[in-house]
């Protein structure tokens, strides 16, 4: 599946229409990939073991890898992923499979931030700082609907607020689309650019990013899985007085947060047709997403600690999305041959560990055109 989605001379192409400072002299950008889906992998410790491993394919210094890999644009890395991510979802839509819709007739996308995790001081400017340094941050769009990492959006600034890399986002919005996401992004921004592109969401309110007003009274629809449910019709504002309908969705928990939050609100523009239990249950769906960033840090490097520059740090994690979906990919094809029930049963923790092996053991006993002999 990786080898398909990261084909060298499509790699190369995307290099070449999204580079912005960097270039191409003896080392191919497709060549850097496919080393760094090795560290990736795990099949190789660290970029500089997977270099003497490749060194005579690569043809250039230790030296020349690191200042490609530590130029990565962040636009480079994020049309990578796109076109990656966009093979493997063709895959899956010959596979004919699909996850069950959280709410029927609506795609839903659910946004996230990832912080990547602080790095060794291997930058000079970096020896002097007491505080692990924390080399970037993305935006990480799932696709409910086909059960994949849809979109990445990176910055090199750690620093920067999710709300404001959030407005990136909003121009790949479409309509009829449902955004679920937590309070960080619940701003009055994002939710008029929402409603803007005839596309719906179900955020979880902030206390101070949004100013509404009640159009109605509160009235109790019933009870989830989480506790009981209220609706509120609202009015959200914007700073020249103009307003759109809404819904104001606040569940008393039946259990605290881990914050020790006691109720939950959720401000929604779905029609009247969605119940406030269907969004209530939506919502939770958001567990999709973190299980996703878990499981990429429990099977894939993508926060590779000795990378400490920004342009290396984006690669490594583009990288590991890719992975992963590619192992998306590999459990619809066993749900699509065997059932879902046996793709159920697959870990993919001892998935990954066996492909691993058997790629090491490739690697040392056959050359790659001997394979499919």
């Amino acid at each position: 599946v990786l080898e398909h989605a990261l084909e060298a001379e499509a790699v190369d192409a995307v290099f070449e229409e999204c580079r912005e400072d960097q270039y191409t002299r003896t080392l191919l950008f497709s060549s850097v990939v496919q080393l760094m889906s090795l560290v990736v992998c795990r099949v190789r410790r660290s970029v500089s073991a997977a270099y003497k491993f490749e060194k005579e394919k690569l043809a250039v210094s230790q030296k020349s890898l690191y200042n490609k890999l530590n130029a990565s644009d962040a636009s480079v890395c994020e049309g990578l992923f796109d076109h990656a991510s966009g093979q493997m979802q063709r895959v899956l839509e010959e596979l004919g499979t699909q996850e069950r819709p959280l709410i029927p007739g609506y795609s839903t996308r659910i946004l996230d931030g990832n912080q990547w995790a602080a790095t060794e001081h291997r930058l000079k400017e970096l020896r002097t700082l007491a505080a692990g340094p924390l080399p970037g941050k993305a935006l990480v769009v799932w696709d409910a609907d086909v059960g994949m990492i849809r979109n990445a959006y990176c910055c090199e600034d750690s620093y920067t607020q999710e709300r404001q890399m959030a407005l990136r986002v909003l121009d790949d919005i479409q309509a009829g689309e449902l955004w679920i996401a937590d309070r960080n992004f619940c701003t009055s921004v994002v939710l008029w650019e929402i409603a803007h592109s005839k596309a719906y969401f179900a955020i979880r309110r902030h206390a101070r990013n949004v100013r509404f007003h009640a159009t109605g009274d509160e009235k109790r629809k019933g009870k989830s899985d989480t506790g009981v449910v209220y609706e509120t019709p609202v009015a959200i504002e914007d700073q020249e007085g103009d307003s759109f309908e809404a819904r104001l969705i606040r569940i008393e928990l039946s259990s605290k947060t881990r914050d020790g939050d006691r109720s939950l609100e959720i401000l929604s523009n779905l029609p009247p047709e969605v119940s406030a239990l269907q969004i209530a249950n939506a919502y939770r769906e958001r567990w999709q997403i973190e299980t996703a960033f878990f499981e990429l840090d429990r099977v894939f490097e993508g926060e590779i600690k000795t990378l400490a520059h920004p342009g290396a740090a984006m690669l490594a994690f583009c990288t590991s999305l890719i992975a992963y979906n590619a192992l998306r990919v590999a459990r619809a094809a066993i749900g699509a041959s065997h059932g879902e029930e046996a793709a159920d049963q697959v870990s993919d923790y001892y998935f990954t560990e066996l492909v691993i092996a058997d790629w090491r053991a490739l690697d040392i006993f056959g050359a790659p055109e001997e394979w499919s002999e």
